[in-house]
């Protein structure tokens, strides 16, 4: 008979004490409902950002696109600048000194030279620039990328104590939980402005490239337009231009 009144003291303290624990039990079942939210906001942010890195190479891609087309532009007009000096240089009579015209054969190909070196010096601001600007923008996706990994999941608990307190972490819980019900959609809006920035940017870049190939160009065109008065004036030659472009052959 006593040893029934202990098992039922027993298992009667044993029910009072997981009654007592109950709220504490309650935590650790929103803590399990709260966590696959993270995951699937998680999956969601990373699909975005996915897009966006995609969007980004696209965005490069196009870039090194229109620089590559500006240089081939640039130096085939080059070329056919040069071409054209050179074909005058070529047709003098046998009367016109030679020497005389050996002199502005090389002071064409000096200004050539010296317009390729121009053109470095372009191409080269521009790989500085885009490589700012890339890594800026991966950056800024990097930090959101961070923010949905479901770090802060377990950040409730910081100065909480699950059984002297369990009604403070609960609350905190089905804040949380509140918080997470819906996707961070604003995120797509976010990243897709960032994409607009980060391609403008670009644009801004390509615009000072063509800006710095045209000033290299003009040059050229002065001093090649100085090589054509020398022959003539100099030498004692005659401008007699062909068209360069029918006799530069397209690459």
């Amino acid at each position: 008979m006593a040893l029934k009144m202990v098992i039922v003291l027993l298992v009667a303290l044993c029910g009072l004490a997981l009654g007592q624990r109950e709220p504490s039990l309650e935590v650790m079942s929103a803590l399990k409902e709260l966590q696959p939210r993270y995951r699937e906001i998680q999956d969601y942010a990373t699909n975005r950002l996915t897009e966006a890195r995609l969007n980004s190479s696209q965005v490069i891609f196009n870039f090194h696109t229109d620089v590559i087309t500006s240089k081939d532009e640039f130096v085939r007009s080059t070329i056919e600048e040069e071409l054209g000096v050179l074909t005058i240089l070529d047709r003098q009579p046998e009367s016109v000194d030679r020497t005389c015209l050996g002199f502005v054969r090389s002071s064409v190909d000096m200004n050539v030279n010296l317009v390729g070196v121009s053109y470095t010096n372009c191409i080269v601001r521009v790989d500085d620039s885009l490589a700012g600007i890339v890594q800026e923008f991966y950056q800024t996706i990097q930090q959101d990328e961070t923010v949905y990994t479901g770090s802060g999941l377990f950040g409730v608990f910081r100065g909480e104590n699950i059984f002297h307190a369990p009604a403070s972490l609960m609350q905190k819980l089905t804040e949380k939980l509140e918080e997470l019900r819906e996707n961070p959609t604003f995120i797509a809006t976010e990243l897709f402005d960032l994409i607009v920035e980060f391609e403008q940017e670009l644009k801004e870049v390509k615009t000072d490239y063509d800006g710095c190939l045209e000033s290299g160009m003009q040059l050229l065109q002065s001093a090649l337009e100085i090589a054509r008065a020398q022959v003539a004036q100099v030498c004692q030659g005659q401008l007699e231009e062909s068209d360069p472009s029918s006799t530069l052959a397209t690459v």
